[in-house]
């Protein structure tokens, strides 16, 4: 146990020491050989699924593209003709993939689940479609792309892209083109041309489709027609027979990372890749795939790829990856020559910084890198740069990848029983190492016995953080770089910082904006809630209104209808007591005449009837 321990921590040391030996070439910042989740650009996104992409080139320059297709359960995405060749992983979910290849014109699908790896040439039309499942589980594709034309000196401007529409295909044509091409009527192709084009990725149901056999021409039979899968005139002439060309089959799959045994297993991980074999079953395809199930504190032992470059996505967790230029100088000191490496072309992919040399000529420099990953983040290690994972002590760490030229790579790793250095022997190896006296070495080589997947409790933070402190040091005393060094990494400051700045006013114009939206939006809620509170004030004024006046109208009615009963009453009952009324008048000169109550009217005419009854 203690000579293990004793091995783990000159192992950390030595990778420590070579990312602060090699001083300007250390990269904790994030960048360079890491492309995080955040810097996905959408290539489409939908109520039904997204796709996002990252572009990533390796040491050599060569481009590839990677694509994150995300499809809710009962999603299709439509057809599209491929421009590059495919392999892709199945993350999650399941689904169906149809795909229609180029040299046979023959239909087939592949039922795809959790772990399925697969590939398709370029020239291939495919349409994908996700199942529904009662945990509306989605399902999650990871696809990578190779060609000469993604191959461009840079790769976010590539010459074509990675595929097509099968839409713009068929759309793209004239009318007159499509109409004698398919010898059809004019109304026929303008309501396929005029028809708005969908979005990549669709909700659909199959089930609703079901019973639907009207005759005649339909889309599916352009499309079909248009792609060689059927003769325009079996249309024409109603033609039952069958076409060997829509003949279906089923293909088996490839490829399945949890099918099977990983090729390591222990109690600090796992690790799976495919093997010449599994490649042979993706139709001579040279990119394959492999996956790392790090447990708490654990890492995956230094090694390098021979052949192949490494494009690793993070699925689950986070972790520290170290990886080691090959053509460092031990001092890190470039004077008197040119610093060997590989010439940047922007993007992410490990290459270092472009310098200048003597005579004004560029000279491209390697460096060192520790960075951490968390999940979704993509990163890229070259090959022949050696390189080592560790996970943290409270979080596991899961990366699934793609590699080049996998079936004639064969990884070199350090340390363990099968180690490339095991087989240079203890005392070269001590000469080559600076050691004069071989014992350090001979505990070095028979410490550890294993290789792969070895406990590491503690290694990521402590690299982590050694490693920042070593960057921060060498930022205050100016890293021991010679004065045109230090102007260099002033107007990269400098640069970074007018960048930054410039971020922020941006920012700050976003969030301006966004507050200046934000208030006209509740200056306008607020305006129609004041028209609205004043409408109905005016509404209710108004039928206050309409009220006084119908109540104004029934009292004056009323007024009405009693004088009315009144004048009435008084011609019926008569005039008895008008004969005195002129002789009041006159006694009483000009005094107005007294008008009498109508209580004392009824007496009076009352009284007066009974003395004229008893006369």
């Amino acid at each position: 146990m203690a000579v293990a321990t004793t091995a783990r921590w000159l192992l950390l040391l030595a990778i420590v020491s070579a990312a602060a030996a090699s001083g300007k070439h250390e990269r904790w910042r994030v960048g360079g050989q890491v492309v995080e989740k955040e810097r996905r650009r959408v290539v489409a996104e939908s109520e039904a699924g997204s796709v996002s992409a990252v572009d990533v080139a390796d040491a050599a320059g060569t481009a590839y593209r990677l694509h994150f297709i995300t499809m809710d359960p009962g999603a299709l995405f439509l057809p599209v003709q491929l421009h590059a060749d495919m392999v892709f992983y199945v993350h999650s979910g399941r689904g169906k993939v149809t795909s229609i290849e180029e040299e046979s014109s023959e239909q087939s699908s592949l039922e795809v689940e959790r772990g399925d790896v697969y590939n398709f040439e370029q020239g291939s039309i495919l349409y994908i479609q996700s199942y529904p499942n009662a945990s509306r589980q989605r399902l999650r594709i990871y696809a990578i792309f190779t060609s000469e034309g993604i191959n461009a000196d840079d790769p976010s401007k590539p010459k074509v892209e990675a595929y097509s529409s099968v839409s713009n295909l068929v759309k793209g044509f004239e009318t007159d083109v499509l109409r004698l091409g398919f010898g059809v009527q004019s109304e026929v192709v303008e309501a396929i041309k005029s028809a708005k084009t969908p979005p990549p990725i669709i909700a659909y149901n199959p089930e609703e489709e079901k019973g639907d056999k009207k005759p005649g021409w339909r889309t599916e039979d352009i499309v079909d027609a248009l792609l060689g899968l059927r003769d325009p005139e079996e249309f024409l002439n109603k033609k039952k027979k069958k076409d060997k060309h829509k003949d279906k089959k089923s293909k088996s799959k490839a490829f399945n990372f949890y099918s099977g045994k990983p090729d390591v297993q222990n109690c600090y991980g796992w690790s799976r890749a495919m093997t010449s074999k599994d490649l042979d079953a993706l139709h001579g395809s040279s990119i394959g795939m492999f996956m790392v199930n790090l447990t708490t504190g654990s890492m995956m032992g230094p090694h390098w790829n021979p052949k192949a470059t490494e494009i690793a996505i993070v699925t689950e967790g986070s972790g520290i990856v170290q990886t080691v230029c090959p053509s460092s100088s031990p001092s890190g000191g470039s004077s008197g020559g040119h610093h060997h490496g590989h010439k940047r072309r922007g993007g992410p992919g490990g290459r270092g910084d472009e310098g200048e040399g003597e005579g004004g000529r560029t000279r491209w420099q390697c460096r060192n890198s520790v960075f951490r990953v968390k999940e979704g983040d993509v990163f890229v290690v070259p090959r022949f740069h050696p390189m080592a994972q560790m996970s943290f002590n409270d979080d596991s760490f899961v990366f699934v990848g793609f590699s080049t030229h996998m079936g004639q790579n064969h990884p070199q790793f350090l340390a363990g029983k099968g180690s490339v250095l095991q087989a240079i022997g203890k005392k070269v190896l001590a000469l080559a190492l600076g050691q004069r006296d071989p014992t350090a070495v001979d505990k070095l080589l028979s410490a550890q016995r294993e290789s792969t997947i070895l406990p590491c409790v503690s290694c990521a933070e402590e690299l982590a953080e050694k490693a920042e402190e070593e960057r921060k040091r060498r930022e205050e005393e100016g890293g021991g770089k010679g004065p045109g060094e230090r102007e260099k990494e002033k107007e990269r400051r400098e640069r970074e910082e007018k960048e930054k700045e410039r971020e922020e006013e941006e920012r700050e114009r976003e969030r301006e904006e966004k507050e200046r939206k934000e208030r006209e939006r509740e200056e306008e809620e607020r305006r129609e809630e004041e028209e609205e509170r004043a409408r109905k004030e005016q509404e209710k004024q108004r039928r206050r209104e309409k009220e006084e006046e119908r109540a104004r109208r029934r009292e004056e009615e009323e007024r009405e209808r009693e004088e009315e009963e009144e004048r009435r009453r008084e011609e019926e009952e008569g005039g008895g007591g008008r004969g005195d009324e002129p002789e009041r008048e006159e006694e009483g000169g000009d005094k107005p005449p007294y008008r009498l109550s109508k209580k004392l009217k009824k007496r009076y005419h009352a009284r007066a009837g009974m003395f004229s009854r008893s006369g």
